[in-house]
């Protein structure tokens, strides 16, 4: 079934306690308790199928984790504390040591992920199905281990490679070099591509299954930064060959605030090559999806003020806000940059409420037809190009009725303060232009309302204003990322195809060519089309950029983040992972730690 829905896991979860794990060691050994029951039922085509639903479904432990913001965006250029502060090890590398506990969830999630797909290879001689079957769905999940060999690798350089089901106890695996995991996910990927059991691409059909397509992309991905580990040139040549087979000779076409739609038609374009689905029609439990319309959003109140649930952290710099130029296209698409409200709320107000009730009307902007046109404006951010005094009067001028009391927050280097909300009062009797420009934006954005809420991720079908609601598929694979592994792959051959890709997705963006491209100017673009899915510190960490960009960017690190990095640029092997692995000492510990 194309539906790798969360769903289809649980019946395997129950079923499956010999992908349980117990005990101190359960980096390395599962726990066969049910061994007879298992066999019995894995054996038939639903327990065959129940097992590759349920090595998709550990994906969901990755990309929904209340710590996805810090795995993949913490320690870079883009986001950076709100009312809440990011993690401080890994976005600031404060005490960072091999005991740390989000380090050691993604480590255990990756080895758990992993043991999910080798047990489709373990249980499928017995399987009553078709060798067909059976082969592409060993594929399936090889698809899906490689996917958690390439998270490990770019994280933890060299891992223990386990690549087969350990039905019993095992003391210890060795720790693989980069080398040898590079060289395990390439041939994996490889024979998965020569086989051709997967379909040839499942984007338009949910997203969720593995495909041909998603096998080249993910070889695309990790030939490139194969290539920078290892020093192999001759990879960035594969990476740019395989990123434009996936291509495949297309722009993108589908309008950027379409892909990315909050009522979910957008979520099956051909542009999102490999998903973690989510189908709320079909799902167990209606009130249990995904967190990622509350993520890279400050706080402006929540549900009792008829606002959406912020995560309060991993906002955008300012920096990132100036990497969206005058006229691009993802900016409104990206950012929410008014909050409705049901009716003017009067001078006094403390928050979006009156008499107890919220009067905050968030979500009517996607019921209103994606335009605030028409209704109440509460707060109005404009972009940094827009909050001049002009420009906020003709934005005014388009609805007065509707625009005459709006709170300017400007989305620029000085901007309006309203935690509380009669600050704002207080502070305009000095701004008589009606525009606050008081605080510095750094000290502005650990405040409520201080920056516009990111609305990317929003899901509008369900509106609903707590998190962990949201029935939108979240995109792992997608074309535009095919378009920056070629851009950064052609660079390093000096190849100009390299431009070609960096502007073919400018052209969608509504933007000019640009005239030139190199390392920076690629990441200045994946900022912009990738803002909340993309991966920041996986990318800076590749091309060298890390230290570089904390230092100039991370308030916390600026000027200082040679020593404060020092030779941490990967994470450290969780402590856990050694004490339970007789194969592996103290000297298996990266550098720096």
């Amino acid at each position: 079934g194309s539906e790798m829905c969360i769903r289809d896991r649980l019946y395997a979860m129950c079923m499956a306690t010999s992908i349980t794990l117990t005990g101190c060691d359960d980096f390395l050994t599962p726990d066969n308790k049910s061994s007879v029951t298992d066999i019995e039922y894995f054996a038939t085509a639903d327990g065959f199928q129940s097992l590759v639903n349920d090595a998709y479904g550990q994906l969901d432990a990755i990309f929904n984790s209340s710590d996805v913001t810090t795995y993949f965006n913490s320690g870079t250029d883009m986001y950076q504390d709100g009312r809440k502060d990011n993690d401080a090890a890994l976005h600031r590398w404060s005490n960072f040591t091999p005991e740390n506990g989000i380090v050691e969830d993604f480590y255990t999630t990756c080895y758990d992920g992993l043991r999910s797909c080798l047990a489709i290879q373990y249980y499928a001689p017995n399987a009553t199905v078709s060798d067909e079957i059976k082969q592409k769905a060993i594929d399936e999940g090889r698809f899906v281990e490689s996917l958690f060999y390439y998270l490990l690798v770019n994280n933890y350089g060299g891992v223990p490679l386990i690549t087969e089901y350990a039905s019993t106890a095992v003391k210890g695996y060795p720790r693989a070099t980069a080398e040898a995991v590079y060289n395990h996910i390439i041939n994996t990927l490889k024979d998965i591509i020569s086989n051709n059991k997967l379909v040839a691409s499942s984007a338009t059909k949910g997203g969720g299954e593995a495909s041909i397509e998603a096998a080249k992309a993910l070889l695309a991905k990790t030939y490139l930064s194969a290539a920078w580990d290892l020093n192999n040139n001759s990879y960035f040549t594969e990476a740019a060959k395989l990123a434009d087979e996936v291509i495949n000779g297309r722009s993108l076409t589908t309008e950027f605030a379409k892909l990315w739609a909050a009522d979910r038609s957008g979520d099956d374009d051909a542009e999102f090559i490999f998903d973690v689905e989510y189908d709320y029609e079909t799902a167990h439990d209606q009130n249990v999806g995904n967190r990622w319309q509350s993520l890279y959003s400050g706080y402006y109140g929540g549900s009792e003020e008829g606002m959406k649930n912020g995560d309060s952290r991993y906002i955008p710099y300012m920096h990132t806000l100036r990497y969206f130029e005058k006229g691009d296209k993802r900016y409104d698409a990206t950012f929410m940059k008014t909050l409705l409200v049901k009716k003017y709320w009067g001078d006094n107000a403390t928050g979006f409420k009156e008499d107890g009730k919220p009067i905050g009307d968030y979500f009517a902007f996607y019921s209103n037809g994606n335009t605030a046109q028409g209704k109440m404006v509460g707060v109005y951010y404009p972009a940094y190009w827009e909050c001049d005094e002009a420009s906020v009067a003709a934005w005014r001028n388009e609805d007065p009725t509707n625009r005459a009391h709006a709170f300017i927050i400007p989305q620029n280097e000085l901007t309006a303060g309203m935690e509380p909300m009669s600050n704002y009062t207080e502070d305009l009797k000095e701004y008589p232009n009606g525009i606050i420009t008081k605080y510095d934006f750094a000290t502005a954005q650990q405040w409520s309302w201080a920056v516009m809420p990111c609305r990317k991720f929003d899901d509008s079908a369900i509106a609903s204003y707590d998190a962990g609601k949201s029935f939108r598929d979240l995109h792992i694979i997608t074309l535009p990322e095919m378009f920056f592994v070629a851009a950064e792959a052609y660079y390093k051959l000096n190849d100009p195809k390299a431009l070609a890709r960096l502007n073919s997705v400018r052209k969608r963006a509504g933007l000019p060519d640009a005239p030139s491209v190199d390392l920076d100017v690629i990441l200045k673009e994946s900022a912009c089309e990738m803002y909340g899915n993309g991966y920041r510190r996986m990318d800076l960490r590749r091309m060298g950029k890390l230290i570089e960009y904390n230092n100039l960017y991370n308030p916390h690190l600026k000027g200082s983040a040679a020593t404060a990095i020092g030779e941490k640029l990967l994470w450290p092997i969780p402590q856990a992972a050694i004490d339970a692995n007789e194969q592996l000492t103290m000297e298996d510990q990266n550098p720096g730690y």
